[in-house]
């Protein structure tokens, strides 16, 4: 199995919304301060929020193969057109949150 970056984080995170079909259906995220990163799907999106976990797990571990680091694999995306499966990462600024909790409660709320 291909290298991964860590999944877990005590660093703050750096995150960007996932649009598929204009719905925001998870976040992709990066440690400020350490090599993680991740996708979390949003609760209320359902099944399509939980299959792009599959291709964005893949576009990680790409990232991680490739010598990008988690924050550079947050902008990789932006601005790409939308993925039938991954959906589509907006231009724009990453948002910051002080905890990885924090974001897995957005994602659940």
């Amino acid at each position: 199995m291909p290298d991964a970056y860590p999944r877990t984080t005590s660093s703050a995170v750096r995150y960007v919304p996932v649009i598929k079909d204009d719905i925001v259906i998870g976040y992709l995220w990066a440690a400020t301060t350490d090599d993680a990163a991740q996708y979390v799907p949003r609760e209320q999106a359902g099944d399509p929020a939980l299959d792009a976990a599959v291709v964005w797990t893949q576009r990680l571990r790409w990232a991680k193969a490739n010598g990008v680091t988690p924050l550079q694999a947050l902008r990789h995306w932006a601005g790409e057109g939308e993925d039938a499966r991954a959906g589509r990462v907006p231009v724009g600024t990453p948002f910051e949150l002080p905890t990885l909790a924090a974001l897995v409660e957005l994602a659940a709320g």
